[in-house]
């Protein structure tokens, strides 16, 4: 149910930034929005095709991702969600984008704290295994 939850208010917050004001963007937001999808699709083909969802749970056949982008961030894809999102809010600024991308960081800090939750539980080495590994921002958090 949580995790149901999280999900909803993550793509809730990503289609109000999509269409929360016009698509004009400066150079450096276009810049940023490009490096935002480069990082997913890093993610993606690191993460490997049978451990893609958008659930935080971990299902049976998953395995712990260390490989590609995994091995300096531990949540590329929200790093990558971020960076768009901030792309549109700081280079076609509205009301609506400033408001979904503060709601978007909260709502994505919340599901890192609940995957990682889940991810303790189905292994147990999880925080050693990510020693290191930050968890947004490679050398910061």
């Amino acid at each position: 149910m949580k995790s149901g939850l999280l999900v909803l208010a993550q793509f809730t917050c990503i289609a109000l930034l999509v269409f929360g004001g016009e698509w004009l963007l400066p150079w450096w937001a276009l810049l940023l929005f490009a490096a935002g999808v480069l990082i997913l699709i890093w993610a993606t083909v690191s993460l490997g095709a049978s451990n893609l969802t958008v659930m935080p749970d971990p299902r049976a056949s998953n395995s712990l991702s260390v490989r590609g982008i995994y091995r300096f961030v531990r949540h590329p894809m929200y790093t990558a969600v971020l960076l768009c999102g901030a792309s549109l809010a700081f280079g076609a600024p509205s009301n609506s984008r400033w408001a979904a991308l503060g709601a978007c960081l909260v709502v994505l800090l919340l599901k890192i704290r609940h995957e990682e939750a889940l991810l303790t539980a189905r292994y147990p080495d999880y925080h050693e295994r990510m020693r290191g590994v930050k968890r947004l921002l490679p050398f910061i958090w």
